[in-house]
């Protein structure tokens, strides 16, 4: 079409509209523009007239902006004024430069620009069950499936009845056939458009009758009837009243489409397939296509639309195959929720506060999530009530602070402030205010909040105590006995409140800094058993979490403290259970501590219980620090049991990190050389190198009582380039005296003597060397004084060895 002709239909279009110019600006301002908006029958259009170029326009799923370079004066009340069924919402942005305005989520939107006209077309979305462009019945309703997953087709509610116009002879003379039942329209469109009959007007004498047009597929008798002009008078006597014939089958009424004899339906449809070329095998590979949906036949109903899409469909054609192709995908389960027009995962209420639900529920525990709602939420609080909206503001603010995200909440801030004060009569303001300035690190300045927050008797006042004595001890202001004085004066005039936990919290911290351990016990104890199975349970277990925390990284950095940890065990144990996590990390924390000071029961009666309740990969690591606790207390059988019980089955354990399998490895090979299994511990390391693999080796070998080998083998240890360990040189020096290398206990004690020194083998490496006497030769003094220190020493070793 020439491009004269399009704008002159476009300019016809708008010349029902309402012409909207923007006043006139100052000199300075750039040239004043035209907005026109006027609706049509099938889409809403917006006009922009401007002499400065095309501006650039974004098009969303639910909106678009219009923006220039530079501010332009836009007719907001004018265009907010002018009613349009798919364009409202008209704001200005970016200080004037852009007009951003909503539309029905999902419509077709053309923008095209012709001269110094930009067009912006907004058309209804697509609808399923309908052709693009075809009338929208009155009674027509479509339900889509809210469940993620659900195959759930648009079911058409029946039409009213309709007065039935008078029979004509071509009504009578041929009913609708079983074929055209099956093809709707003869373009299997979304819904049949109905041909009303026209009505004529009696015309006056003088003018000629217009000739009724028929429809092309009708006989010959309706086309000679219809070509006689009517006679000025009505007739006699009425044709008799025609049998109403059963209307098409609806696009998705999947029962109607299934049908009761299903052979000689598909031998039905098969032989219009057959029978037909073009547009009409097109129709008829649709029909089948449905008839095959009806049945729950997702291969056949796949086949006749890839036959119908290699026949060049029509564009109304192509619509109804993407239907279909859709409707399939949602018969499988395989539908994408976010591109179905039948299968929506999360529908959106019909409610204009839905992102404020929707942050407030997410709040608490995806932070993260909850704020990408937050501009909008806040927004939508203006309408609603003052005490509900302090509500939400206040849940809202509380989530933000325990996450740390100090823009957020200095947007709820603002929002309380500007919002009725909210929050400004009971410490609640100042105490968010206070937050905030502690997360901008003005730290005198949240001193100051919290200070005015705390003058009310209330609960944001207590919090704002126990949040002012922590920012002092973070800031250096106050040192622990100073904290723990105050937390001590304020504990029992907090007691029942809902601040209690975690004043506790705070004085349990304030314990295990100063190194009173039983203390702070006490009150992780108290945290538990008072407020464990309140409805503040979950609440206080998590803060008892961070305590649990500090008073075992206390525990682990103080040496000799095992008696701390056992204590922490058979007092709380139960309670260490209820707070930790899934994965048991402050459990086996705990475990260690016990195993490292020689309580390997009571870790190994730990650590069965975390590895009972763990599944996968984390039950698989618990179970190799299980077995390494056995083994060290001298139980190789039931560490091999453990590794066995805990790998999972063989996929899982194929599939497990290299760095595990080979620890499992070598804790097997181990346990099998505790156990006396030299053979076996060797198969366990076939293949593994390194030291450790090495020691194992030499560590079977010396068991097994091959003393060359094992000498051998601790001799190559120890010329490794690792920094030989005490006990490698201890097995080895006893392996080449027991082999009856004297050489070699010699030159071990001239090269390591020293290294053993502090150890529990000190004095080992003198006791092999000292040389035996000539046989036949009298004892000397210098012989009697060396077996004597030689015996001595090895006293001394073996009392070392008993002691705990």
């Amino acid at each position: 079409m020439h491009p004269c002709r399009t704008l002159s239909i476009s300019l016809a279009l708008l010349s029902v509209t309402t012409a909207l110019t923007a006043p006139p600006a100052a000199a300075e301002a750039p040239a004043t523009i035209t907005v026109q908006t006027g609706d049509h029958a099938d889409f809403s259009r917006l006009a922009l007239v401007n002499a400065q170029g095309a501006p650039a326009v974004d098009v969303g799923s639910c909106g678009g902006r219009v923006a220039f370079s530079q501010a332009v004066p836009w007719p907001l009340e004018a265009l907010n004024g002018t009613y349009s069924r798919r364009l409202t919402g008209f704001q200005t942005a970016e200080d004037g430069r852009s007009l951003t305005m909503d539309w029905p989520c999902g419509a077709r939107v053309t923008v095209r620009r012709e001269r110094r006209i930009t067009f912006i077309d907004v058309a209804d979305p697509p609808r399923p069950a309908r052709k693009p462009g075809a009338p929208v019945p009155a009674s027509e309703s479509v339900l889509l499936a809210e469940a993620p997953g659900a195959s759930v087709f648009p079911v058409i509610a029946p039409p009213t009845p309709e007065p039935v116009p008078a029979p004509t002879a071509s009504a009578q003379t041929a009913p609708i056939s079983l074929a055209e039942r099956l093809n709707p329209v003869a373009s299997a469109q979304a819904q049949p458009i109905v041909q009303a009959q026209p009505v004529v007007q009696a015309p006056p004498p003088v003018q000629p009758q217009p000739v009724a047009k028929a429809p092309p597929p009708k006989p010959e008798p309706a086309r000679t009837v219809a070509a006689v002009p009517p006679s000025a008078t009505p007739p006699v006597a009425a044709p008799a009243p025609a049998v109403q014939a059963d209307p098409p089958i609806r696009a998705f009424d999947l029962d109607a489409w299934a049908g009761d004899d299903y052979p000689a339906r598909k031998q039905h449809l098969e032989q219009r397939i057959a029978d037909s070329q073009g547009r009409a095998r097109v129709d008829a590979l649709l029909a089948m296509a449905r008839f095959t949906l009806a049945r729950a036949l997702p291969e056949e109903g796949r086949a006749a639309l890839d036959a119908a899409e290699s026949l060049t469909p029509g564009p109304d054609q192509r619509y109804e195959l993407r239907l279909l192709r859709d409707a399939f995908r949602a018969l499988d389960g395989t539908a994408d929720p976010d591109d179905s027009q039948f299968v929506r995962a999360h529908p959106t209420p019909a409610a204009a506060d839905h992102h404020v639900w929707r942050s407030a529920t997410l709040a608490p525990s995806r932070w993260t999530a909850a704020k990408s709602s937050l501009p909008i939420a806040l927004k939508r609080l203006l309408s609603y009530p003052a005490d509900l909206r302090g509500r939400l503001l206040t849940l809202l603010a509380e989530s933000a602070g325990e996450a740390a995200d100090g823009a957020s909440l200095n947007l709820i801030v603002l929002e309380m402030i500007t919002l009725d004060g909210i929050g400004s009569t009971d410490g609640r303001l100042d105490f968010f205010r206070g937050r905030l300035a502690e997360l901008r690190n003005e730290t005198a300045e949240a001193l100051t909040h919290y200070k005015r927050a705390a003058a009310l008797p209330n609960l944001y006042g207590h919090r704002a105590q126990v949040r002012s004595i922590e920012l002092r001890l973070a800031s250096g202001a106050l040192d622990d006995p100073g904290a723990i004085a105050e937390l001590e004066s304020l504990r029992y005039a907090w007691r029942g409140g809902d601040v209690e936990t975690d004043a506790l919290a705070a004085l349990g911290a304030a314990y295990t800094r100063a190194g009173r351990i039983d203390a702070a016990l006490d009150i992780f104890g108290l945290l538990g058993r008072r407020f464990g199975a309140t409805a503040r349970g979950q609440a206080a277990l998590t803060t008892g979490r961070g305590l649990l925390d500090a008073v075992i990284g206390h525990l682990e950095k103080t040496p000799g403290s095992a008696l701390d940890a056992l204590s922490l065990q058979v007092r709380y144990g139960r309670t260490v259970a209820l707070t930790d996590d899934d994965a048991g990390t402050q459990q086996r924390r705990l475990a260690r501590l016990l195993a490292r000071g020689g309580f390997t029961l009571e870790a190994a009666r730990l650590l069965h219980t975390v590895a009972e309740a763990t599944r996968g990969a984390q039950r698989a690591a618990v179970g190799l620090e299980l077995a390494r606790v056995l083994l060290d207390a001298g139980r190789g059988a039931e560490a091999l049991a453990v590794l066995d019980h805990t790998a999972g089955p063989a996929p899982d354990a194929a599939a497990a990190d290299p760095q595990t399998a080979k620890r499992r490895a070598l804790l097997r090979a181990e346990a099998f050389a505790t156990e006396g299994e030299a053979m076996r511990a060797f198969d366990a390391l076939r293949g593994l190198t390194g030291p450790e693999a090495a020691r194992i080796r030499a560590d079977s070998l010396f068991r097994a009582g091959e003393w060359p080998a094992a000498r051998a083998a601790y001799a190559e240890l120890l010329g490794g380039q690792d920094a030989p360990l005490p006990d490698d040189i201890a097995f080895h020096a006893l392996a080449a005296f027991r082999a009856g290398d004297d050489a070699a206990v010699t030159a071990a004690a001239e090269r390591h003597g020293k290294a053993l020194a502090g150890t529990r083998w000190a004095g080992l490496l003198d006791a092999l060397a000292v040389p035996p006497d000539p046989a036949g030769k009298p004892l000397s003094s210098a012989t009697v004084g060396g077996q004597l220190a030689a015996a001595d020493a090895l006293a001394g070793v073996l009392r070392r060895w008993k002691a705990p």
